[in-house]
């Protein structure tokens, strides 16, 4: 009765569908996409709005030339700073952009870098400062050719029961779709491998031509890789388990492969998402916790199951006894510089009266 129900609802969508019916909600805020429309829309309603309220009082009758161009100029000048501040957050683009200019338009790892360990060991997990722990999986596609006109269908079936599964688990997911050059192949890297075993000097070397024609272009070439960031709070072990479940259903779309990024691979990632001469994820890391401007919470130290806590910033509590103690070692010195110069003077002045007496009996 239920499938019945979903299939004439239209939730489900069937193959050769171009359009999907989604049930209404009314605390969806929209996208970015439709925010910024959204601004726009407002922004040309109350600057027409605004004008033309600023123009009727212009040319008013009532009161004198003088006072209406004013109020009317007045009435203008405020409807744009409301659409400017209010509605544009003009205040907020600025600031960024002083602050580009102050750091030479580069931002801090802080901004976009929240890790600050990466497990050594497979499948290299991932610790943010927010608590939660995740995993960079790269899902390797296949190629489309020679598949028959219902796999994008059934594609697009198996990254849905994916996402189904990750929300049956607790696993928040964040698609990253980027570009970068292709690259080498592992196929080719194998087919470089297999040169070997050619005897054939002739057709050793054609196909040596021809395996090098092809890296040649292939690093000419770019394409769109997918990258899923899997999030979550708690236990690995029951995460990690759900998380296999998921890429088994990843699988059945048109990938082929997957492979978890470690330390390395997500340096390189970075680089390229963020266009990116070098990265170093150790000075990342190593800054991760840094305050800066950072309103946030501060972690002070973590816990793992065995009983270990390490410590990564100190307590308002300490930071205020030390304040004091620095404050007191300060004024300590301070005293002791100036019973110092006391004795210093009163040796002096003593040695002067000494010389005086000596030159009365003289």
């Amino acid at each position: 009765m239920s499938t019945d129900n979903t299939e004439i609802s239209g939730m489900r969508p069937k193959v050769g569908d171009t359009s999907l019916t989604l049930p209404i909600t009314f605390d969806y805020s929209s996208g970015r996409r439709e925010a910024k429309k959204s601004k726009i829309m407002w922004s040309v309603i109350l600057g027409v709005i605004g004008t033309i309220v600023g123009v009727g009082i212009i040319f008013s009758k009532q009161g004198t030339l003088f006072t209406n161009v004013l109020f009317g100029l007045g009435e203008m000048f405020a409807v744009s700073l409301v659409i400017r501040f209010l509605i544009l957050k003009e205040g907020k683009i600025r600031s960024n952009m002083i602050t580009l200019k102050d750091n030479d338009y580069q931002y801090d790892s802080q901004k976009y870098w929240g890790i600050y360990r990466i497990e050594n060991s497979y499948p290299y997990y991932c610790r943010f400062r927010n608590g939660k722990s995740g995993l960079f999986i790269r899902l390797e596609k296949d190629v489309i050719l020679g598949k028959y006109s219902e796999s994008e269908y059934e594609h697009y079936e198996a990254i849905g029961d994916a996402l189904n599964l990750a929300g049956d688990g607790k696993i928040q997911i964040c698609h990253i779709d980027y570009m970068d050059n292709v690259g080498t192949d592992e196929r080719l890297e194998d087919s470089f491998a297999e040169l070997g075993r050619v005897q054939n000097t002739d057709l050793k070397d054609l196909l040596t031509d021809t395996f090098s024609y092809l890296q040649r272009q292939m690093s000419e070439r770019v394409t769109t890789f997918d990258v899923y960031l899997f999030l979550w709070t708690g236990s690995d072990i029951g995460a990690w388990n759900s998380i296999q479940r998921i890429i088994a259903c990843f699988l059945q779309a048109n990938y082929r492969s997957f492979h978890i990024l470690n330390t390395t691979d997500l340096r390189d990632f970075t680089k390229t998402l963020n266009n990116m001469l070098d990265f170093s994820t150790v000075d990342a890391m190593s800054n991760a916790f840094e305050v800066g401007e950072y309103s946030g919470v501060v972690a002070i130290s973590k816990e793992d199951m065995f009983g270990n806590v390490t410590k990564y910033n100190k307590t308002r509590e300490e930071k205020r006894e030390e304040r004091e103690a620095a404050e007191k070692m300060q004024e300590a010195k301070k005293n002791a510089s100036k019973k110092k110069s006391k004795k210093k003077s009163k040796k002096k002045g003593n040695k002067d009266d000494d010389d005086e007496l000596i030159d009365i009996f003289k």
